[in-house]
């Protein structure tokens, strides 16, 4: 059994069916299959968004998403959350460390994605709540910093909801097809 860090909840309306209720709690190793098939979902759908390609990841095997999944006293401040509804992981959100000696004391939020079919319904808000919530009880940790590729508004007025100010621009940071894009840098301090 694994202890969930933050629980939130949430209702969206379906389609025509009523209401569904949907979670967010920590991902484990035994979520590994079905986060790596979500965040294979996420660079296919949105290459642009993410500095991970498709190709890359999907040449990585499961025991690579179970690692990073795995929570582990080496990486005390590494951790991903899951947005579920109805079984089904619908969005996905994560944290990483810097453990050298001079950045211990900040992460980076990583691989936000949710899937089409829940936006809209607050689950990239809960999702970054709960991250937010996590980040908040590592006490050596006093700041947060992420990246959004430019032109992505709804994650980057998600980010800035939550506090997060731009600090930076890296131009042409990322090329999809041939396709350059900058990628703006974001920073939250937590204490």
């Amino acid at each position: 059994m694994h202890h969930v860090h933050w629980r939130g909840a949430g209702h969206c309306a379906g389609a025509g069916k009523g209401v569904t209720s949907w979670q967010v709690q920590r991902l484990v190793p035994a979520h590994a299959a079905v986060y790596q098939a979500l965040r294979l979902r996420g660079l296919k759908e949105h290459p642009e968004a993410f500095t991970s390609s498709h190709e890359e990841d999907l040449a990585r095997p499961l025991d690579a998403a179970e690692a990073r999944l795995t929570d582990s006293p080496a990486l005390p401040h590494d951790a991903f959350f899951g947005g579920w509804r109805s079984n089904q992981l619908i969005g996905v959100v994560g944290m990483q460390g810097r453990y050298r000696q001079k950045e211990r004391h900040t992460a980076t939020v990583v691989g936000l994605f949710v899937v089409a079919e829940a936006r809209g319904l607050g689950v990239g808000d809960a999702l970054m709540q709960a991250l937010l919530r996590h980040a908040r009880h590592c006490s050596a940790l006093r700041q947060l910093d992420l990246t959004v590729t430019a032109g992505n508004d709804p994650a980057r007025q998600l980010y800035e909801r939550l506090g997060f100010c731009v600090w930076g621009v890296y131009p042409d940071a990322v090329c999809v097809n041939g396709v350059y894009a900058d990628k703006v840098h974001l920073a939250l301090p937590l204490r």
